[in-house]
């Protein structure tokens, strides 16, 4: 099997199962972006058109505390207290369904301990995008933030889907229309993360309008017919906050900077940029840097997306209930990820996101419970033009998963460890709180906080494959 550094799963593979029976097989940092579109607990059943390529598909987005395992809880529990406190406190918050079953706690639930083991599989330079609606943003941004850490947040991206128009109704709306859905972005290393500087698409229909901002921003123009502007440009001299370069310091065409921080660049450097024209000689004021129009790339991408319209039909639209455009996920796997990056998306659906990725010279792996997903990437890429790289000859190299994969990165004899604790409190005497934590003082925080003199202490912390057992002894 050939695998890409330390991942153990083939290119172009496709699983077909539960996400959370599938992850736990893949090795840990081996992802560099995930996209996921869950379901978004909008408590509806949804079906595929009669007549489109997807007519049969279906799901049901609603969540029962029979779904939630003990085990997830637990998992839970051990290893992220501050999210066990989360899924605490919402409870009772929002929508009871007619068993009595708190609908948005089951929900969270169900997407933390998927959310986690994502983090998990996921490099230190990864990202991960997480679409959603307004039902359930506030809540997931949450979740999000206990386990990836709030500072690892970059982005909650706005997509406007549709211009819309509300739904034919008797009654009169009492609320503003909905047309947006969001993209949470968070790193796994903020520092380290992969990032590309995108641009706002510029349309051949908005070409006039761009001249018409080049004339503007640019007004200028050189004696070699080049377009610049001296407005907002980048100073030769650094600034003093720089501090003292002396390697920096010296004198060309009699111009010294007066301060110790020297030039910006070395001395060749700036003859190379007088030669080309690119420098701004001012009397009796410091140089400055042109800002040439041949270099304009357009504005910088905000987090606002208002170009890419949802799909409604056309040759694109497979009838798939909640398939996303492809233009949607060129900009996401553009700004998060390189070229021969592996991108996976958990919830792959009519595999949009393994589509697209091989257009754009990833490596993709996908799961889904249905293996819709896998024949309708191989479909996709088998109807692809030949101009897109010839993509119909890939889809022979899709692959069906439908074990879970074999981690190799943990040793033959390796064993999951935890920590067992056992904490006192002189308040009260002869009761001990006895537990198993992935992070003890975590844990042992969690309690000082909810104490009023803050006097918890650690009586015994043990690192163990052997957690479980010990807890129970410790308890008997």
């Amino acid at each position: 099997m050939k695998r890409q550094g330390n991942l153990n799963v083939e290119n172009r593979t496709i699983f077909v199962g539960d996400n959370l029976e599938i992850l736990p097989g893949i090795n840990s940092s081996g992802i560099d972006l995930i996209y996921l579109d869950p379901p978004f607990n909008t408590k509806k059943t949804y079906h595929a058109p009669i007549g489109s390529s997807a007519e049969g598909a279906s799901f049901v987005d609603t969540f029962h505390e029979e779904d939630v395992k003990n085990e997830w809880l637990q998992t839970i529990y051990q290893d992220y207290p501050d999210l066990a406190e989360f899924l605490e406190g919402i409870k009772g918050i929002g929508p009871k369904s007619r068993k009595k079953d708190d609908l948005n706690f089951c929900y969270c639930a169900y997407m933390a301990i998927r959310l986690i083991e994502l983090h998990r599989v996921l490099k230190p330079s990864g990202n991960l995008f997480l679409h959603c609606d307004g039902v359930m943003v506030h809540y997931l941004k949450l979740i999000m933030d206990c386990i990836f850490g709030h500072k690892n947040f970059r982005n909650q991206i706005v997509w406007k889907r549709t211009a819309g128009e509300m739904k034919g109704s008797q009654h009169k709306s009492k609320k503003l229309m909905v047309n947006t859905d969001y993209i949470l972005w968070y790193a796994k290393n903020k520092k380290i993360a992969t990032f590309n500087t995108i641009y706002q698409p510029l349309s051949q229909e908005k070409q006039y309008d761009f001249d018409k901002e080049i004339e503007k921003l640019f007004p200028l123009i050189d004696e070699q017919k080049r377009r610049y502007t001296d407005k907002k440009t980048t100073p030769i001299f650094s600034s003093r906050s720089m501090g003292a370069r002396p390697n920096l310091c010296y004198t060309y065409k009699g111009i010294t900077n007066p301060h110790p921080s020297g030039w910006r660049v070395k001395k060749e450097r700036l003859i190379e940029m007088d030669k080309n024209n690119e420098i701004i000689w001012r009397k009796g004021k410091s140089p400055i840097r042109k800002k040439f129009a041949d270099n304009y790339k357009g504005k910088l991408e905000t987090n606002i997306w208002t170009d890419i319209p949802n799909l409604t039909g056309g040759q694109e639209y497979l009838g798939w209930p909640t398939q996303k455009p492809i233009k949607l996920l060129e900009r996401i796997i553009e700004v998060g990820s390189n070229k021969d990056d592996v991108v996976l998306d958990p919830f792959c659906g009519c595999a949009t996101t393994c589509f697209t990725s091989e257009k754009m010279d990833r490596k993709w792996i996908g799961i889904d419970v249905s293996e819709d997903a896998y024949n309708f990437v191989k479909k996709r890429l088998e109807e692809a033009p030949e101009a897109l790289n010839n993509l119909w000859k890939i889809s022979e190299k899709v692959k069906l998963g439908v074990e879970r994969p074999k981690r190799t990165d943990q040793g033959k004899d390796y064993k999951k460890q935890k920590y067992v604790y056992v904490f006192s409190n002189p308040a009260f005497k002869g009761i001990y709180k006895v537990g198993i934590a992935k992070n003890w003082k975590s844990r042992l925080y969690q309690y000082q906080i909810g104490a009023p003199l803050r006097d918890y202490k650690k009586e015994l912390v043990l690192e163990t494959p052997y957690y479980r057992q010990i807890e129970k002894h410790i308890h008997d």
